[in-house]
C-alpha cells in the first residue's frame, strides 16, 4: 500500500505546501543527522515495514496460539467469518473485537444490533461502499479502507512534522507512531487510521488558511469519532493567529514567531470552523429520527460499563488500579503473561490491563510535556484536549479502558517525542525496541482474541 508512494519536496505538491525554505544551517544539520533527501523514503519504509511485520505476526499467531473461543456477541459468522484457508488465517484476525461491530454496522446498519450506536458512522459507511464496489466482503473492504487511510495519514504526518521541525523529526515521528503498542489498529477493521487522516488534513489545511477544507475535514472526523469535536480548539487558535499575524506562545513553550505566511483570514471565514460541531449534529439528528434519542451514542456506553467521569477522578482510579497490577506482578511474575495463560476477560487480565493502560497515560503525559516545549500552541492544546476527552467516560473495573487506542491518534504527542528523541541516538532506539516489543505482544493478543 505504501511501497509505491513517495514523499516529495513540498514544492512538488501544489495546494498542499507546508514547508518554508529551510535555512542553510538547518539543511546542513539535517543532512548530517538524517539525510533529508532520504528521510521520506525511510519514513515510507518504516510505515510499510511495520505493517508487513504485524501481518506476519498475526499469521504466525493463528498457526501457533490460535484464535480462542469467544462469546457469541463478539462473533458474526455471516459477515466477519466468511473466508477460508490461508486468507482466513491472514485476514480475519484483523476483524476481531470492535471490528465485529464495525462490520455489523456496515452490513446491517444500526437498527439490527442494539448498542451499535456507540460507533460513529463514517468508517462503516466507507467499508460498505468499498465492499459494494469490490465484491470481496466486509473484512477485505475494512482492511482496504484502513490501510489506504494509514498510507495517506503517514504522508500528511511526515509533511506536517517536516514543516514544523524538519525532516529528521518528521522521520522519527512516523517511526514512533508506527511502533506504538496500539498502532496495530491502523490496519485492523477499526476507525483509527481514518480518524488520524482526517484530523491531520484538518490541521494541515488550517495551517495553510484553507478554512473551508479544514472545517469539512473536521466535520468528517467527528462523524468518525466523537473526540473529533476537540478539533475546534486548535482550529480556532490557528485562525486567530493568522488573523492577528502572530503566533500564540504558551508559558514555557517555544518562542512565538510569526504566523504561517498565508493571507489574513476574513472574519466571516471563522464560520467554516463551525462545521466541526455540525458533524456531531448530523449524527445526533440521525439518532433522533431513527431511534428517538439524539444522545443515544452516549447512553449506550453503559453497555460497556462506562459512566460520565471527571478526568482527575478517572486518573486517580487508574493509578489505584495500576498499583494492583504491580502487586499482581510481584506475586506471580511475568510467567503467566509470557505463557499466554491469562484468561481472556478474567480478573488477572484486567489487573494487567490496568497497569498497562496507566503506563500508557504516564507515557502520554511525558510526550505532552515534550509537545509543550517543542510545538506551536495549537498542536499542544489539541494534544491536551484529545488526551482528556476519553477520560470523560471510564469504567469501574478498568478506569482508563481503551485510552492507549485514543493516544495513538493524538499525532502531536509523537511529533513532540520525536523532537526529543531524534538527536539522542541510543535512547531513540531503546524507545523503538521497547515500543516494538509491546506492539508485537499486543498484536498476538488481538489476533488470538485474548
Amino acid at each position: 500500500m505504501l511501497a509505491g508512494m513517495s514523499i516529495q519536496p513540498e514544492d512538488e505538491l501544489p495546494g498542499l505546501s507546508l514547508q518554508p525554505p529551510e535555512p542553510p544551517a538547518a539543511r546542513e544539520a539535517s543532512a548530517a543527522a538524517a539525510g533529508p533527501a532520504h528521510a521520506g523514503r525511510w519514513a515510507v519504509a518504516a510505515a510499510a515495514g511495520t505493517r508487513l511485520l504485524l501481518a506476519l505476526v498475526a499469521i504466525l499467531t493463528t498457526y501457533t496460539v490460535g484464535v480462542r473461543v469467544t462469546a457469541l456477541w463478539l462473533r458474526d459468522p455471516a459477515h466477519a467469518e466468511v473466508l477460508h484457508g490461508f486468507l482466513k488465517r491472514a485476514l480475519e484476525p484483523w476483524a476481531h473485537w470492535d471490528g465485529v461491530w464495525f462490520i455489523r454496522i456496515a452490513a446491517d446498519g444500526y437498527g439490527v444490533h442494539a448498542q451499535s450506536q456507540a460507533f460513529f458512522p463514517l468508517y462503516p459507511i466507507l467499508v460498505r461502499g468499498v465492499a459494494a464496489v469490490t465484491g470481496h466482503g466486509y473484512v477485505v473492504a475494512g482492511l482496504v479502507v484502513s490501510l489506504a487511510c494509514y498510507a495517506g495519514a503517514m504522508v500528511v504526518l511526515f509533511k506536517l512534522a517536516q514543516a514544523l521541525l524538519g525532516p529528521r523529526v518528521a522521520l522519527w515521528t512516523v517511526i514512533l507512531i508506527s511502533v506504538f503498542p496500539t498502532a496495530l489498529f491502523f490496519q485492523a477493521v477499526y476507525s483509527e487510521s481514518l480518524f488520524l487522516l482526517l484530523t491531520l488534513l484538518s490541521l494541515w489545511w488550517a495551517r495553510r488558511g484553507r478554512w473551508a477544507l479544514a472545517g469539512l475535514a473536521g466535520l468528517l472526523a467527528v462523524l468518525t469519532r466523537s473526540s473529533g469535536v476537540v478539533l475546534l480548539l486548535p482550529l480556532a487558535v490557528l485562525w486567530w493567529e493568522q488573523r492577528r499575524g502572530g503566533a500564540l506562545r504558551l508559558p514555557g513553550g517555544p518562542a512565538a514567531g510569526p504566523a504561517p505566511p498565508v493571507r489574513r483570514p476574513s472574519a466571516a471565514s471563522f464560520a467554516w470552523l463551525l462545521l466541526v460541531p455540525v458533524g456531531l449534529g448530523v449524527y445526533m439528528t440521525y439518532l433522533w429520527r431513527a431511534f428517538g434519542d439524539p444522545l443515544l451514542f452516549g447512553s449506550v456506553q453503559a453497555y460497556w460499563g462506562r459512566e460520565l467521569t471527571l478526568p482527575p477522578a478517572a486518573i486517580w482510579r487508574g493509578a489505584v488500579a495500576a498499583v494492583g497490577g504491580v502487586r499482581w506482578l510481584a506475586a506471580h511474575g511475568v510467567g503467566p503473561i509470557l505463557g499466554m495463560r491469562l484468561p481472556s476477560g478474567g480478573q488477572d487480565s484486567t489487573v494487567i490491563a490496568n497497569l498497562l493502560e496507566f503506563s500508557s497515560f504516564v507515557a502520554a503525559v511525558a510526550m505532552l510535556v515534550a509537545c509543550w516545549r517543542k510545538l506551536p500552541a495549537a498542536y499542544t492544546l489539541y494534544a491536551l484536549a484529545a488526551l482528556l476527552f476519553p477520560l470523560l467516560y471510564s469504567t469501574t473495573a478498568r478506569p482508563l479502558y481503551t485510552l492507549p487506542r485514543f493516544i495513538v491518534v493524538i499525532f502531536p504527542l509523537f511529533i513532540g517525542a520525536a523532537a526529543v528523541l531524534a538527536p539522542r541516538h541510543v535512547w531513540r532506539w531503546v524507545a523503538v525496541a521497547a515500543l516494538g516489543a509491546l506492539l508485537v505482544a499486543s498484536t498476538v493478543l488481538f489476533a488470538s482474541f485474548t
